[in-house]
């Protein structure tokens, strides 16, 4: 197994193994999610609704990675095989380019998707009959408290996905660095102990390292290491992801 194959592998067992919604989980799935979107044979389009499209079939993933496995000998041919075909992207990318069947999508139908959908269609009404061959409305079928638990559900839903993105964008600025921050950002007489190495050993790594052993390897002393990387490192990483727009969800 090559060793994008093996980066695969680490994330798909960390989603398998760790529970879902904890720190590693999240950081598994998104690593994953920015992998998944160079592989080959990916399902693409033009479309400007394809990134809609690609955001539902992530969320599907996160729900269902569990019972993913392997039918190829490649991980890569099997994984883009489980997406595009299982998940349906491909299918929903075809839909895209057919106006007749657009709302005909093999996306999953919950919903707080059927409620979004209404809401880019028309204003919606709970007054308006649900359809023409019944005078249920959708506020008889909803009670008030379950009409805003949905509401809730949705703004939480859409809350992830952006925090998802944010996440991705967040990986490709440890792993670039574009503006040089995070290496100017090192203990005393240590450049090569520098916040993106950090970064990317406490963070990004599947299992993280520890400081213990970052400090062994870069020669410095725990205490000097440990107060650095909570007084400088975490605080900058903390600003950087606030430019990105992160806002915490009490419900994430």
């Amino acid at each position: 197994m090559n060793e994008p194959e093996q980066r695969l592998k680490a994330l798909i067992d960390a989603l398998q193994q760790y529970k879902r919604g904890s720190l590693t989980w999240r950081k598994a799935l998104n690593q994953l999610i920015l992998e998944i979107q160079h592989l080959p044979g990916l399902a693409k389009s033009s479309h400007p609704d394809y990134y809609e499209v690609l955001d539902d079939t992530f969320m599907r993933l996160a729900d269902e990675i569990e019972d993913f496995e392997p039918q190829h000998s490649s991980l890569t041919t099997s994984l883009v095989a489980w997406i595009n075909g299982k998940l349906r992207l491909k299918y929903a990318v075809r839909d895209l380019h057919n106006p007749n069947r657009i709302k005909q999508t093999t996306l999953r139908k919950t919903p707080q998707r059927e409620f979004r959908e209404q809401g880019r269609k028309t204003p919606l009404s709970l007054d308006v009959s649900l359809s023409r061959d019944s005078s249920d409305t959708f506020a008889e079928r909803l009670s008030s408290p379950s009409l805003w638990e949905l509401q809730a559900q949705i703004e939480r839903d859409m809350q992830q996905q952006k925090n998802i993105r944010i996440g991705i964008k967040l990986k490709q600025y440890l792993e670039e660095d574009p503006d040089g921050i995070l290496r100017k950002c090192h203990p005393g007489d240590y450049p090569r102990c520098h916040c993106q190495v950090l970064s990317q050993r406490l963070l990004l790594k599947i299992p993280p390292d520890k400081l213990t052993t970052l400090a062994k390897e870069f020669e410095i002393n725990y205490n000097t290491l440990n107060w650095h990387w909570k007084n400088k490192g975490l605080p900058l990483l903390q600003s950087v992801v606030l430019d990105f727009g992160y806002r915490r969800n009490s419900e994430l």
